[in-house]
Order: structure tokens, then C-alpha cells, then sequence
């Protein structure tokens, strides 16, 4: 199963009201639960040095991923 996981990491400059900026980026997580996707992008942003927070982490609006590693052949 797939999981698409939403992380604003924070850009270092502070806007007018003194609040942090952020920039959102997607991933595509691969996991059996919510917790183990939850576990793996916790890993996965600990090893970055700036501030980040997980906003979202739903179920993936996608039937499957074609990737050639994942699915090796229909890359051939």
C-alpha cells in the first residue's frame, strides 16, 4: 500500500508577523499501516538538519507506482 506523506520543512526566513516560512514537499511512501509510513518519513526527515513537521500523511490516491525497479517488467 501507498501512502502520500506532506513535510514543511522550514526555510529559515521569518515573514512580517514574525512567523517561520515553510516549503511543503510530497512523497510517496510504501507501508502496510499508517504507523510503519509514519515511522519510515520520521526516519527519513530526522537525517535533515532544518525544522520539519509532518502535515499530512493519507492514504495514496494511486492504484500502483510504475517504477523499474518496482516493476521491472515493463521496462525492458
Amino acid at each position: 500500500m501507498y501512502y502520500q506523506a506532506i513535510v514543511a520543512f522550514e526555510t529559515g526566513v521569518i515573514d512580517n508577523n514574525g512567523n517561520p516560512k515553510v516549503k511543503k514537499f510530497k512523497y510517496i511512501v510504501e507501508s502496510e499501516s499508517v504507523f510503519e509510513a509514519t515511522k519510515r518519513v520520521s526516519h527519513y526527515i530526522s537525517e535533515d538538519t532544518r525544522d520539519s513537521e509532518i502535515v499530512s500523511l493519507v492514504k495514496a490516491p494511486y492504484e500502483d507506482i510504475l517504477h523499474p525497479e518496482l516493476t521491472p517488467k515493463y521496462y525492458g
